[in-house]
C-alpha cells in the first residue's frame, strides 16, 4: 500500500502501546521503554524497539530528551499530536487532554522515571496484574464519589501468596509541609479504592519524616526506601504505621486486609 508523503500508518497492536506507555509514564528513558515492550512481548529485540521509538519520533508523536545532568540517558515523552492519535483510537484521558500547554515540568522527571523502575522491579518479580499511573487514576476518580478516591502516584494490583491485592503506590522524593500531609492523611483515611498505601521514600530522612506524619492515618500505611523495594518488594522492610509502629516485610502488610481471589 502507498502512503502520501508524511504519512504514518498506526498499528494498534504495536505503535500504540509504545504511545500509552510514554504518555502514562509522562517521562521514560529509553532503556526502561524497550524493557516494558519486551517484556510485554511488543517489540522482542532492541533493534525493533529502536527502529519504533524513532519512526514515531520522525512523525512528531513523541519528543526524545538527551540526557542531562540527574538522568544521565534519553528520555521520551508524549507531543500533542501524540495524544491526539491516541484520542482517535479511543484513549482518551480527562487528566492530560490533547490541548495541555505542558506535557510534563522538567523537575518532574526524576519522579516519573523512578514509578517506571517500581512498575518493572514488580513486573519482573513475576508480582504485578495491573499498573495505573497517576494519569490514569486521577482520569478514574472523576467518575468516583466525590472524596471516596485518592490521587495515587500509581495503582497497582499484585499477587501476594496467591491472592490479588490493590495497593496505592505514592513515591515520596522530597518532603511536604505539615498542612499537606493533615490533608493526605485525610484523603487516604476517606480512600476506598485500595487495600493499602505503600509509601516509597526517596531517603532515609524522608522515610523518617514520613513515619512521623503518617503515624495517625486509619489506613494502614506501608512505608519503605525506593531502592530496597525494588530490590525484593514482597520482602523489603516496609515500616507499618501506627500507635504500634513495627517494621515487617512488605507482604505481611496485608496480613489483616481484606482478601480478594485472583
Amino acid at each position: 500500500m502507498r502512503y502520501f508523503k508524511g504519512f504514518i500508518d498506526i498499528s494498534n497492536e504495536r505503535d500504540v502501546p509504545v504511545l500509552l506507555h510514554i504518555r502514562n509514564a509522562r517521562a521514560i528513558s529509553f532503556r526502561q521503554l524497550r524493557l516494558l515492550l519486551r517484556l510485554e512481548g511488543i517489540e522482542t529485540t532492541r533493534r525493533s524497539a529502536d527502529w519504533r521509538v524513532t519512526r514515531l519520533q520522525h512523525h512528531g508523536l513523541v519528543e526524545r530528551i538527551e540526557e542531562d545532568g540527574f538522568l544521565g540517558e534519553p528520555f521520551f515523552v508524549i507531543t500533542p499530536n501524540g495524544l491526539r492519535v491516541l484520542e482517535s483510537r479511543g484513549h482518551s484521558l480527562v487528566s492530560l487532554p490533547s490541548s495541555v500547554e505542558q506535557i510534563i515540568h522538567h523537575s518532574q522527571v526524576p519522579h516519573a522515571i523512578e514509578l517506571v523502575r517500581v512498575r518493572l522491579a514488580l513486573t519482573q518479580h513475576g508480582i504485578l496484574r495491573s499498573w495505573l499511573s497517576e494519569l490514569e487514576v486521577s482520569s478514574r476518580n472523576t467518575v468516583l464519589p466525590a472524596g471516596e478516591a485518592k490521587d495515587y502516584d500509581a495503582v497497582a494490583e499484585i499477587v501476594v501468596d496467591g491472592q490479588l491485592r490493590t495497593v496505592g503506590i505514592e513515591y515520596e522524593r522530597t518532603p511536604k509541609g505539615a498542612n499537606r500531609y493533615r490533608e493526605i492523611r485525610q484523603m487516604l483515611d476517606r480512600d476506598k479504592t485500595v487495600d493499602v498505601a505503600l509509601y516509597l521514600a526517596s531517603d532515609r530522612n524522608v522515610l523518617y519524616l514520613l513515619a512521623d506524619e503518617m503515624r495517625t492515618a486509619k489506613k494502614r500505611v506501608g512505608i519503605a526506601l525506593s531502592e530496597s523495594f525494588r530490590e525484593n518488594p514482597l520482602d523489603a522492610n516496609t515500616l507499618l504505621t501506627g500507635e504500634d509502629s513495627e517494621v515487617t516485610p512488605f507482604r505481611m502488610m496485608f496480613a489483616t486486609s481484606i482478601v480478594r481471589s485472583s
